[in-house]
């Protein structure tokens, strides 16, 4: 890293996510959000999950230094992946219907990379986390319901975890962030290796699980203990 990175910097989140543009405000920092572009190609026919996530996160991430201007940009992506083959966003009903059948009650890993841009040295950082997560049984009735509605479609492997209506997991392992979209854990690791670091905001939790996110916590706590001295 050449120069002196400055501090107070805004971050810009490339995200068209709903999802992951609630889960960014937990961060203790400045928080711009604009769009992700539409560029999502395809994986490559040896390109591991982990590399593809990364990859189409830092396609957003320097499409958000582009299009806002901005100092310092993140962008993410997630996969499903199921008898390694990855599944994406469903294009339509039928195969949101296929997708949600063939992960019925089994584990499968979801895979999200994110990518940090630093306009001002040029730097990019990416990373990649994975969860397990295992769903239950549900019914054809539940998976047509659920089409129906048209909440799959905007969502790697036609589901989200936190759905309350149709509770697609019955079991978590790792980060529940990440399922969600968005590994807060990893986005503090990045802002700090890239000379920017920042905190959870005091009191805001989410589920145990992840060791990194107790870290970050148990930072975020010691840091509001110095500040009351």
């Amino acid at each position: 890293m050449n120069g002196t990175v400055p501090q107070g910097r805004t971050l810009t989140l490339a995200s068209g996510s709903p999802r992951r543009r609630r889960l960014i405000e937990a961060i203790d920092m400045p928080i711009r959000i604009v769009g992700s572009g539409n560029d999502e190609p395809l994986p490559y026919s040896v390109e591991s999950p982990q590399a593809y996530v990364q990859r189409l996160a830092l396609i957003k991430a320097r499409h958000g230094l582009a299009q806002a201007q901005a100092e310092l940009a993140l962008g993410a992506d997630t996969s499903v992946v199921i008898d390694r083959y990855i599944l994406g966003k469903p294009t339509d009903a039928a195969e949101a219907t296929r997708m949600l059948r063939r992960l019925r009650g089994r584990s499968h890993s979801v895979v999200t990379g994110i990518a940090l841009a630093d306009a001002a040295t040029g730097v990019e950082l990416t990373s990649a986390k994975v969860s397990r997560v295992h769903m239950r049984e549900y019914t054809d009735e539940e998976i047509a319901a659920y089409v129906e509605s048209g909440e799959p479609f905007d969502k790697a492997g036609a589901y989200a975890v936190q759905d309350r209506r149709f509770k697609p997991a019955s079991r978590i392992y790792g980060c529940y962030r990440n399922t969600v979209g968005l590994p807060l854990c990893d986005v503090l690791t990045l802002l700090e290796r890239i000379g920017t670091p920042a905190t959870f905001k005091q009191g805001w939790t989410a589920p145990r699980g992840c060791p990194d996110c107790d870290r970050w916590h148990s930072i975020t706590s010691r840091e509001a203990e110095v500040n009351r001295l």
